[in-house]
């Protein structure tokens, strides 16, 4: 929900709420660090997507799937994880087997 509404800490958030002196992506500088340049755009994370984005094909790797489609959810979240952009705040995110269970849940518990 809060990549969705853009109210996640990259820093062009940030800076609208005043916790951040500029909007421009830490990582490359060369634009405002939205959720769009994050995830799509910014050349820091090129391999990242590469890697992560694949099982999406090229017609998935849009901000509408990667926001709202169930599928995209593992792949989203691998990403998220191997660039290491939001750990600070939100710790490593539990990825999803593609059925839509916790990969990580355990029975006996």
């Amino acid at each position: 929900i809060q990549l969705r509404t853009n109210h996640v800490p990259l820093q062009a958030f940030l800076e609208r709420i005043g916790k951040a002196d500029t909007a421009t992506c830490p990582t490359c500088g060369s634009a405002p660090e939205t959720v769009s340049h994050y995830l799509l755009a910014c050349p820091t994370y090129t391999l990242h997507r590469a890697v992560h984005y694949r099982p999406l094909g090229f017609t998935g790797r849009n901000l509408k799937t990667l926001l709202n489609s169930k599928d995209a959810i593992p792949p989203l979240f691998g990403y998220i994880n191997a660039t290491g952009r939001l750990r600070a705040a939100f710790g490593a995110l539990e990825i999803p087997d593609r059925d839509g269970s916790d990969s990580s849940s355990d029975a006996g518990d």
